[in-house]
């Protein structure tokens, strides 16, 4: 190795510092550290003077999956996860390293996550209903307890509600446009057998 190339080591070798977080090794600027706010790993980088210690990893014992994104912020000053689980995990994390902006930028992403959770869960849910299934269900005779379906009108303001007696097939006495046929199998459609019901006041 010439002159150059072990300056060229000895100088990333004093300007780097590795972590060893629950077995988890990283490696990054001493001056990522040194700059940041972080005042727990702050006191650990600039507590090693001796030069014989000076590039042995030190050792953390916290998460080390979560001590990658908070190297990343430190670097980056950004926080890209959306999950809330993980954005609660991120905040203790920050706060036990004392990174305060880190924790106020992660404290508004969690207000942020939990109103689009909200909002989520707000929507209804959509669900598909299959005519034949519904028709077996209603037609059911054997089964321990019937279910009934119910369909609800608007209109003006004024709601009506039926009960589903019954689902049948009419098949269209117009021409099939596939097979030019009057009755035509494919014609057929699904027509629900309602009776209303009546409503306590």
């Amino acid at each position: 190795m010439d002159q150059i190339s072990k300056l060229d080591t000895a100088v990333q070798q004093e300007d780097t510092v590795t972590f060893n977080v629950s077995g988890e090794l990283f490696t990054t600027y001493r001056s990522t550290i040194l700059q940041s706010d972080s005042t727990v790993l702050y006191n650990l980088v600039n507590s090693r003077q001796d030069q014989k210690t000076h590039q042995d990893p030190i050792f953390i014992d916290r998460n080390g999956e979560l001590f990658r994104d908070v190297i990343f912020y430190l670097r980056t000053g950004c926080i890209y996860t959306k999950d809330l689980t993980k954005l609660a995990a991120l905040n203790e994390e920050a706060n036990y390293y004392e990174i305060y902006k880190m924790s106020g930028a992660l404290q508004e992403s969690i207000v942020t996550a939990k109103i689009q959770q909200e909002k989520r869960q707000a929507k209804p849910k959509v669900v598909l209903k299959d005519i034949k299934e519904m028709w077996k269900t209603l037609n059911n005779t054997k089964a321990a307890h019937s279910t009934t379906y119910k369909i609800v009108e608007e209109n003006n303001g004024v709601e009506k509600t039926y009960s589903v007696l019954d689902i049948v097939y009419v098949k269209d006495i117009n021409n099939c446009f596939e097979h030019g046929m009057s009755y035509c199998a494919c014609s057929s459609t699904p027509k629900l057998v309602l009776i209303p019901t009546t409503t306590n006041q």
